[in-house]
This record gives C-alpha cells, sequence and structure tokens, in this order.
C-alpha cells in the first residue's frame, strides 16, 4: 500500500524587478526547499515572483488569489511555506485575514526560518504577532522616508528615477543631460509637429530616421530599438520635455527642472492637443519665435505659376554628425522646396527695410493728412471731456449740498454718515476731473502719435524685429500689399510698396498710361500691372492712407482707442 505524501506550496518574493535580476529570489528558494524537507512534504509549486506588498494592496494581490484557488482544487496541500514573515506582507490586518483564508481550505502558514514550530503554540502566537508588528512599521518608515527624500530632489529640480528618452545621466546624481542624437532628433520632430509641417506619424517617420532609438536600462537591457506609435504618443504628451519634474502620482511638482527642455510649456500644450484631438491630423502653430518670416514670405515663382503652397516654413537642419553636431535654421518653399539659411533671408529683409525712409517734405503732407484723420477722433473726444465736466460740476454741487446738511445736522451718527457721503463724493470728483484733463490732452497724443510713427517708419528695419508676429503680420499687410517674396537666386523681393512712402512727391505717372507689363526683377520675366496708372495709385493710396493708423495704434499707448 502506498501512503500519500503531503503537499505543500511555498511562495518566494521580492518587490521589485531590480532585486528580482539581482537575483534575491535564490536564497529563498533554498530556504522553502529546505524547510518543506523539515517538515517531510512534498514541494508542489512554487511562486517566485516580484511584487509590492505594501499596505492596501494585498487583498488583490494575484500571487496570492493563485494560491488559494490551487490550495481549493489539491485539497492535499497542507502547509504555506514562506521564508520569513515579510515575505509573505507587511500589513497585520491583511495578513490574519488571508491566515483565515488559508485555514478555511486546511492550510497552515509555516515559515523557512523555524518550520517545526507550531504556530498554535501561546509563544509562537506572539512571536508571529512581533513578526508582522515589526515588518508593518519597517515599511511604514519605508514609505515615509523614502517619498520625502525623493520629493526633496523635486522641489531642488532633480529627477530621482532613469533618465527619459532623449537624456542621460550625468556625473551629479537626478540631473540628466541631451543625449545625442537622440535628443536633437526628439526635439527637431517636436518642433515639426508643432509648427505644422508634419502630422504624428510623419513627425515619427523624421525622428526615426535622424537616428531616435530607445535606450533601456538594468543588466539585461538592450537598446537600439525604434519607437512605436504608443510610445511615440506618450513622449508627446510627457511634460518631462518642456522642463517639468515630477515622478507618478506624487503630489510634488516642480515645472522648473534643472535638465535642458527641449520646448516650451506652450508648445507642449500643443503636442498634447495633437495626441488627444483624433479628428485633426496636426494644429498649425504660425507663432513659433524661432522663425518670425514662417508663412509670411512667398517664393517669387511659385506665386507666379500658381502654385498651391507658396509660402515659405521654417525647419532645423542638422549636419547629420554624431561627433561635431550642428543645427541650422532655414525656411523652404513648401511647393518647390527652394531653400534658403534665416540669417540670408533675414538680412536680405532688413537691407530692403532700411531703404524705405521718408523726406521732411513727405512728413509734412503726411502729417497733415493724418491731422484731418485726428480731428474726427478729436469731435469724439471733446465730446466726453464736456461730458466729464458736466459731472464734476454736479458732483461738487453735491459736495456743497451735503456740507450744509453736515453743519445743520445735530445728530452725530447723522454727522458721521454725511461725512462719509463727502468722503465719496471728493473722490468722484477726482476722477472726473482727470477724465476730463486726459480727454483735452488733444495735441499733446497727437504730437506723441506723429512722433512714435514717423521713429517707427524711419527706423523699421530695427523695429521690424522687435514686433510679435501678429504686429509683423499688420505691418506686412499696409506697407507691402503684395506681400515678400524671394527669388530664385535667394533674394528678397517687394512687389509693392505702400504708397505712404511716397505720398507727397511730386512726380505722378501718366493718367491714361497704357503700359501693360513692366519688367520685373531678374528672374521673375514680366509682371503683369494695371492700365491705368492714376486709378490704381488712387486706390492705393486711399486705401493705404485710411488705415495708417491701424499700423501704430497696435503697438504704442498713444495709438487711438
Amino acid at each position: 500500500m502506498v501512503i500519500k505524501r503531503e503537499k505543500a506550496i511555498a511562495l518566494c518574493r521580492v518587490s521589485t524587478k531590480g532585486q528580482l535580476l539581482d537575483g534575491n529570489l535564490e536564497p529563498q528558494t533554498e530556504s522553502v526547499n529546505k524547510a518543506a524537507g523539515l517538515l517531510n512534504v512534498e514541494l508542489a509549486k512554487i511562486w517566485a515572483l516580484a511584487v509590492s506588498s505594501r499596505k492596501g494592496k494585498n487583498l488583490q494581490r494575484k500571487d496570492l488569489l493563485e494560491m488559494l484557488e490551487y490550495c481549493k482544487r489539491y485539497r492535499s496541500v497542507k502547509y504555506l511555506i514562506v521564508d520569513e514573515v515579510d515575505r509573505f506582507m507587511r500589513s497585520i490586518k491583511e495578513y490574519y485575514w488571508w491566515k483565515v483564508e488559508f485555514e478555511r481550505v486546511g492550510v497552515q502558514i509555516r515559515f523557512a526560518i523555524h518550520p517545526l514550530v507550531d504556530p498554535e503554540e501561546d509563544r509562537a502566537v506572539f512571536d508571529e504577532l512581533i513578526d508582522i508588528y515589526r515588518a508593518e512599521q519597517s515599511n511604514n518608515e519605508r514609505i515615509k522616508k523614502t517619498p520625502e527624500k525623493m520629493m526633496a530632489k523635486i522641489r531642488a529640480g532633480y529627477f530621482p528615477s532613469n533618465p527619459h528618452t532623449g537624456y542621460k545621466i550625468s556625473d551629479i546624481p537626478g540631473l540628466h543631460v541631451p543625449d545625442e542624437p537622440n535628443w536633437s532628433a526628439l526635439r527637431n520632430a517636436f518642433k515639426a509637429m508643432i509648427a505644422g509641417e508634419c502630422d504624428i506619424s510623419e513627425g515619427l517617420k523624421r525622428a526615426t530616421s535622424d537616428g531616435l532609438r530607445t535606450k533601456n536600462y538594468g543588466p539585461k537591457a538592450v537598446g537600439g530599438k525604434k519607437i512605436d506609435m504608443y510610445r511615440w504618443k506618450y513622449l508627446m504628451t510627457d511634460d518631462y520635455y518642456c522642463g517639468t519634474v515630477r515622478l507618478a502620482d506624487w503630489p510634488e511638482v516642480n515645472p522648473n527642472g534643472l535638465h535642458q527642455p527641449m520646448i516650451t510649456p506652450e508648445e507642449h500644450t500643443v503636442l498634447v492637443a495633437l495626441v488627444k484631438n483624433k479628428g485633426k491630423c496636426f494644429i498649425v502653430n504660425r507663432n513659433n519665435p524661432d522663425f518670425l518670416l514662417s508663412n509670411e514670405t512667398e517664393c517669387a515663382d511659385c506665386v507666379l505659376s500658381n502654385a498651391p503652397y507658396p509660402r515659405l516654413v521654417g525647419y532645423w537642419q542638422n549636419n547629420g554628425k554624431a561627433k561635431g553636431y550642428k543645427r541650422y535654421r532655414r525656411y523652404r518653399c513648401r511647393s518647390c522646396n527652394l531653400g534658403v539659411r534665416q540669417e540670408a533671408l533675414h538680412q536680405g529683409l532688413t537691407g530692403e527695410l532700411a531703404q524705405l525712409t521718408l523726406t521732411q517734405l513727405q512728413k509734412e503732407k503726411l502729417k497733415e493728412h493724418l491731422r484731418r484723420v485726428w480731428s474726427a477722433y478729436e469731435t469724439e473726444r471733446i465730446e466726453r471731456a464736456r461730458i466729464a465736466l458736466g459731472k464734476a460740476q454736479i458732483l461738487k454741487d453735491q459736495k456743497a449740498n451735503a456740507m450744509d446738511s453736515y453743519l445743520a445736522e445735530q445728530d452725530p451718527s447723522m454727522k458721521t454718515d454725511i461725512k462719509e457721503k463727502v468722503e465719496a463724493i471728493k473722490a468722484d470728483i477726482i476722477e472726473a476731473e482727470k477724465a476730463a484733463a486726459e480727454a483735452q490732452n488733444f495735441e499733446r497724443d497727437f504730437s506723441e502719435f506723429i512722433d512714435f510713427a514717423f521713429d517707427l517708419m524711419d527706423n523699421l528695419d530695427t523695429e521690424w524685429w522687435q514686433q510679435d508676429k501678429a504686429t509683423m503680420r499688420l505691418y506686412k499687410h499696409i506697407l507691402f500689399p503684395a506681400g515678400i517674396q524671394l527669388t530664385q537666386e535667394k533674394k528678397v523681393y517687394i512687389p509693392q510698396i505702400s504708397v505712404i512712402y511716397s505720398y507727397g512727391n511730386e512726380k505722378q505717372p501718366p493718367k491714361e498710361a497704357e503700359v501693360t507689363k513692366v519688367e520685373g526683377p531678374v528672374g521673375l520675366g514680366h509682371v503683369p500691372r494695371p492700365r491705368n496708372f492714376a486709378i490704381a495709385n488712387q486706390l492705393a493710396s486711399e486705401d493705404s492712407l485710411a488705415n495708417s493708423h491701424r499700423l501704430f495704434s497696435p503697438t504704442t499707448p498713444f495709438g487711438v482707442s
């Protein structure tokens, strides 16, 4: 007759995958096997894994649920062997909950450090309680101290974990530095998507072609793999790349990390929107400060040939070298790919702007014209001044009446109320008189406006580059109605300059000039022009001068409100 031996199962647990890779499970495995021999049982199965036993997470632990189901299925299992108490878990309540659950199916928990001790003995019960209490306190101390140290690093701007894609560790713990070519490949793709040059898929292709690869960590890590779309979208939404330092769901967040950011927080918002807006391929951002003339300059040949996308867009270009890595700002035509270095295009436009000046005679005549425009505005301000002065006089009358009431009143409490009312009226009088004075400063405001406007016109080559994108676009619309173009010889060409710069000239074109074509710049051939120059000049003059005040008012406090 064959006597069946009782069986046991075992648990060997570490907290992290790093501990698992370091071989910390082998000693536990030897210990539980030795304990099974002392108990004279067959070790049917061992659960060896990396799983956290943090308090509050043990009731749904996958390994414990599997072991419990195994014991229910195989009733010959009588023992669950664990190396030590803290290898089972570190929570008093959850420990005893699971102990009861296993006892309900006829399984005792035994520890490999003393497997033959009967857990029902008084001394064993006490020792078990002390062991699990120490395990919980040790875990509580670890939970409290470790995050506090790591959050202190975050507050200082360091990132207390592995570097993100595109970065590598430096000599200073927690301070990550760019890892080329990953860093530039990732940044260039981000910038291209932000500027609207490509969608998410094309951005990933660009980054991959520029050398972007994964970089893993650990003893068995293998780098050099391509980034997949899932990972790519995750990188796009990671605010680490705009300078923010955070870790998991911890409350400590530092938006000013010490690592070098790839993009600005505003640009990060665009990338997040790209990922979340499934219905859109990409969001166009025409306000990239790195490329002020992006979408503001056109290719002259493509304009003449009516190409669908003649505008120039900015982009970053690298020399493709791992060592001596360099990056350049360039513009290219979206239709014919005509390219030009940023400094060449900007210097060319600056040279054209430097030639635009006003003579003293032109200034006098232009000032006379603007004075007529300003007079309409003065009429409105005169009315505002009259109303403000009338309001001030009414308030003064109210003040006088209140003072009379104050002198005649015998009740002290009423005198206090009247005094407060007088003080309020005084404040209103000051405001009304201030408004009247401001509304009456007609000539001062006009002089300041003219001085600012003429200074801007005379120094447009420097003032142009100090404006934001919206103001620059307004300048271009009024001063250069036909836009700014780039020829095939990579020269800046302005087809039409506002009549503001020719206002007051004595020479006028013939009224009925029968000229149908004029010779354009080199490479442009013949450019069509209106048959009647007099009508064209009149229309241009009326449009430019009527809108000239719009050129200055958005950027100066002296403009028309």
